[in-house]
């Protein structure tokens, strides 16, 4: 295997430097290579920093940064105590959440409770443990079911190793969140949909807490005739809604949906989290200081490319990984409401592609530029922030873009072509 990146010794020259880099860029070979061996270097540092710096802390339930204890899963923890001790409809009284917030975390813990009443669930069963190991314990867990399912996807262990160092996976565990299981959910369900369509509607219909990622898979499945699937997904969904009834009660469903305005209020209007954290269509015009109108217009026009792109993979003659990427890339886009680390299913869609390409005998120059882009994906919200640029949705339109041409019939290869390893 050739060096990476080749300096001499005797000084440092910028020319050959450039060159050397341009031989990499220019290579499936050599760029797999140096992923695999970055990943190896970015696995270990992301875990230290995650458990170290967000699960660890100088004060009970403080990180190092003085920050709530796992960020955004403190509030995981405190609607599943709340629902834990009988008290299942507080997280949808946002004064009432906010106070059980403080007092479990302080002041500065100020989340509204938008997730169905089906998450309360696994909520209840993290919240048994006290927030630092629950935290941890959530970190493994999401950790481990995405790495399994890469490796499904994959067939190989190097190239699922690469999947997980994607800054995308660091994003959704710095924040505490739950990307890593809607992503493997959704690949589970992709890949499995004709092989074991049942356990695939099982994976779908698990994604009930996620509702704005979970429909597309059943839109795809009514239009394409996969009753089975179907039929498993909507008896998961169904399964849930009652359990969360008869553990929790009616009051949970009924705050749910009456918060409904005041979700939209919040997330789109008032943009509470912050413009630069959503990456959405929507969240790109009112982040460049747009009307309502106007985001709304552009969310349609991306929801659209992006509908019609999944059903083209799943209505046509096309690769099973390609279909799997396609319904991947475009679950999130659908959406007006889009936090930088729900993008995470990006990450096995990219690695889908990119097998794909290597049986179809090499990366295209833009399939291998997006892929020398995947750095950017650490900056998504500080970059967005400081430069007004939403480099969430373009780097996720890129992503759709390589795909539509991957199904596209007349896509030719074009590019050098080499064997990743």
């Amino acid at each position: 295997m050739s060096a990476l990146i080749t300096i001499d010794a005797s000084g440092f020259r910028p020319a050959a430097l450039w060159a050397d880099l341009k031989d990499l860029a220019g290579s499936d070979a050599r760029l797999f290579a140096f992923a695999k061996r970055a990943a190896w270097v970015l696995v270990p540092l992301t875990l230290a920093i995650v458990v170290g710096v967000f699960g660890t802390g100088p004060e009970p339930r403080r990180n190092w940064y003085g920050d709530m204890l796992g960020n955004d899963f403190s509030q995981v923890w405190v609607a599943g105590r709340s629902a834990l001790e009988g008290r299942g409809g507080e997280p949808y009284d946002l004064p009432v959440h906010l106070e059980n917030l403080k007092a479990a975390f302080g002041p500065e813990c100020r989340f509204a409770w938008h997730y169905p009443p089906v998450f309360l669930m696994p909520a209840a069963a993290f919240a048994i443990l006290e927030p630092q190991p629950a935290f941890l314990l959530w970190t493994a867990l999401s950790l481990a079911v995405f790495t399994w399912a890469m490796r499904f996807a994959a067939g190989r262990r190097d190239a699922a190793w690469m999947a997980v160092a994607h800054p995308l996976v660091y994003c959704t565990l710095s924040y505490g969140q739950n990307g890593l299981f809607t992503a493997a959910l959704l690949t589970f369900g992709t890949l499995l949909v004709d092989r074991r369509p049942w356990l695939a509607g099982l994976c779908f219909g698990l994604l009930a807490y996620k509702p704005h990622f979970a429909a597309l898979a059943p839109l795809l499945l009514l239009i394409t005739g996969r009753r089975a699937c179907l039929t498993s997904c909507l008896a998961t969904v169904l399964a849930l809604c009652l359990a969360s009834l008869a553990l929790f009660g009616t009051a949970p469903w009924i705050g749910f949906v009456g918060t409904l305005g005041e979700t939209n209020r919040i997330i789109l209007q008032k943009a509470a989290a912050g413009l630069e954290l959503n990456a959405s269509a929507f969240g790109a015009v009112r982040l460049w200081g747009g009307p309502i109108a106007a985001a709304w217009a552009l969310q349609a026009v991306v929801a659209a490319l992006a509908l019609g792109l999944a059903i083209r993979a799943w209505t046509k003659p096309a690769e099973p990984n390609l279909r799997a990427a396609a319904l991947l890339a475009a679950a999130p886009l659908l959406s007006p409401y889009l936090p930088v680390y729900d993008l995470v299913p990006l990450v096995p869609a990219t690695l889908l592609l990119v097998l794909t390409a290597h049986r179809a005998g090499g990366l295209r120059r833009h399939e291998r530029a997006f892929l020398l882009a995947t750095p950017l994906f650490a900056l998504l919200r500080e970059g967005a922030g400081l430069t007004g640029v939403p480099f969430g949705l373009v780097l996720g339109l890129a992503a759709l873009a390589c795909i539509a041409d991957r199904i596209r019939p007349s896509g030719s290869l074009d590019g050098q072509h080499s064997a990743l390893v």
